[in-house]
This record gives C-alpha cells, structure tokens and sequence, in this order.
C-alpha cells in the first residue's frame, strides 16, 4: 500500500512539472502580506487642502520642525516658520542649492536664527525629496514644493502618523548630519505603530518600483511626467507580457524628450495616454497602483535621473483602502488624458 502511495506522489509530481506548475502542495497557513492601515482620508489631492494641512501641522508643533524640500518661497508658511521659531520650536530645514528663489528664503531665515543649510553642501546633486516632519510623530510626504512654481502643479501629499515618520525622521537626521557640523539629537524618539510603510531614497527607490511590477499579477496603473528609465520599461514590457493589464499616463512633452521609450511602449501594446488637465495644471502626480492593493508614490518622475543622481524619496504603502482613493484618480487622469 506505501509503494502505490509513493507511485501516485511521483505521478502527481512529474505532471506538475511537465504541465508548468510553479506551486506543487499550497498551505492555508501560507503567511499573508503585510498591509498598511493607512486609510484613504490620508491622501491629499486639493492644493488648498494640503496648504491647509501643512499650516495646521507647523502651528501645533511643540518640540520639532524638520523640512526638506527643493524650493521654498510661500511667504505666508516662512513667516510662521519665523514666528515658531521665536516660541522655541526646534526649526530645522534643507533646501536645493541650485534654486534661485532659495537664496533669497535663506538669508530671510537666516536672518531669524533659523537653522536653513543647502543640500547637499557643494556636492553636485540635486535635491528632490520634499517632506515635513513635526515631533517625530507626524510627516507629510509631498509631490511638490511650497513655492510658486510648485503651486502651478497638480500634486499630491500622503499624511503619514504610524513608524514610517521614524525612519523619515531618521534620514532627516543623517541628511542633516552629512549636509552640516550639526548633529540633532536622536534619543528619546517616539515609539509608533508598525503601519508597514516603506520609505525609501535614491536608488533604493527602483528596487521598490520594479518588485512591485514583477510580482503584479492583475494590473499595473502609473502616472507620472516621465518613463524613459530603462530598466523600469522592461519590466513592464514582461509584465504585460505574461498579462498583466498595464496602462501608462505621461506627460504629452516625453514625444519629444523620450521617444524611443514612448516608441517601446506602443510596440509592447501598452495602454498609453498624455496628461490633459481641465484646470490647466501641470502634471505634478508620480505613482504607481499594483493589482489595486498597493501604490508607489515617488517625488519626481520615473528617470533615470531619479533613479541614480537625484537625492529623491519614495513611499510603497500596501493598504487596499488608500489605493482604492489612488485607483479613484487614475480613473479620472486616464478619462481626461488623451491618446496622442
């Protein structure tokens, strides 16, 4: 009786084979993927709202302020940032170097005792990663600055509370660190809920672009003002090769600034539109929406430069309810958009 239960198992496992099974023997006890709780009312889309949300945010801050971002200009956030400052909230804020209006926000924070450095100091890189972080407890991830250009986009910003504002937090610090002589203290940090959330910078943040499109099994959706990085265009090509339903928004400038990937995209028979906003807005959106249960959201667009010499960040958030909102609005992009 064992000899012809050995036989069965044996036939059972060569026709797994020969008819291209991948999982021979599943478990129920198979351990699930962590989600994120964050909910959707955590995505912020309307300009004023996350104006308003920002200004909020620095008024009731009641130890710590930590900024970076590329440009800053918004008179109405400086002049608070001066007045916090003055009541003994520690002001901390890292700026690109290479951005006019900079130098003149500089010298008027500078001129407060604030604390304002340029990153990097000298270096050659572009800073692109903008967020704000108060007490250690809370941070805002954005698509865009708090400057005039910045305004003139559609973006985004994701409102974060659980143990991602300590690891961005953290950067902050080792940023700070390496861009100044000043050290900020680390101890005594608050202990967050796990919301498994991943935050990442430079070229951690392809690695968790392209896991996310190999491991996609239904459908993949991205908006973003350019694809042209390589590497990220195969790996949608094998995606949607092995039928994964991919769908693509650019901005109308990359059939000129990126033909050949726009050009690898047709031929690969990817469904591709260009940004048109009613409002006129720039397209300002950078993410991408997997199997609709997680999203990646990044501060600039999908390029090589972003990928390899940009100080940027990103955040991969795996919660169906938030990518549900995310879903939402690429539904309304993709009716907008156009086809050529």
């Amino acid at each position: 009786m064992a000899k012809i239960k050995i036989y069965l198992l044996l036939i059972t496992v060569i026709f797994c084979l020969l008819s291209g099974c991948t999982t021979i023997f599943s478990s129920s006890n198979d351990e699930k993927k962590p989600e994120s709780n964050l909910t959707a009312d955590a995505i912020y889309t309307d300009k004023n709202a996350i104006h308003e949300l920002t200004i909020d945010l620095i008024s009731h801050a009641k130890k710590s302020i930590y900024i970076q971002l590329t440009s800053l200009d918004d008179q109405e956030i400086i002049t608070l940032l001066i007045a916090r400052t003055h009541d003994g909230i520690e002001t901390r804020i890292l700026l690109d170097q290479w951005q006019r209006e900079n130098k003149a926000t500089i010298k008027k924070l500078k001129n407060e005792n604030i604390s304002v450095q340029y990153y990097p100091a000298e270096k050659g890189q572009y800073q692109r990663i903008r967020y704000l972080v108060i007490d250690d407890q809370t941070a805002v991830f954005y698509g865009k600055d708090w400057s005039t250009k910045g305004y003139k986009y559609k973006s985004m910003a994701v409102k974060l509370t659980g143990d991602a504002v300590t690891t961005i937090a953290k950067s902050f610090r080792k940023d700070w660190t390496y861009t100044t002589t000043l050290s900020l203290d680390s101890e005594n940090m608050p202990v967050l809920d796990e919301d498994n959330i991943t935050f990442a910078t430079t070229v951690n943040i392809k690695s968790q672009i392209l896991n996310q499109i190999d491991t996609a099994a239904a459908s993949i959706k991205i908006e973003t003002e350019q694809l042209s990085e390589g590497t990220t265009l195969d790996a949608l090509i094998e995606a949607k090769k092995r039928g994964c339903k991919v769908q693509v928004i650019v901005s109308p400038s990359c059939v000129i600034t990126s033909p050949n990937a726009i050009d690898k995209m047709k031929e690969a028979q990817i469904e591709l539109r260009y940004y048109r906003d009613p409002g006129k807005k720039s397209i300002g959106y950078n993410y991408g929406i997997f199997d609709d249960k997680t999203f990646v959201m990044t501060n600039s667009a999908w390029s090589y430069p972003t990928f390899v010499i940009y100080h940027e960040g990103s955040l991969t958030i795996p919660s169906p309810t938030a990518t549900q909102k995310m879903n939402a609005i690429f539904q309304q992009e993709w009716k907008n958009s156009t086809k050529s």
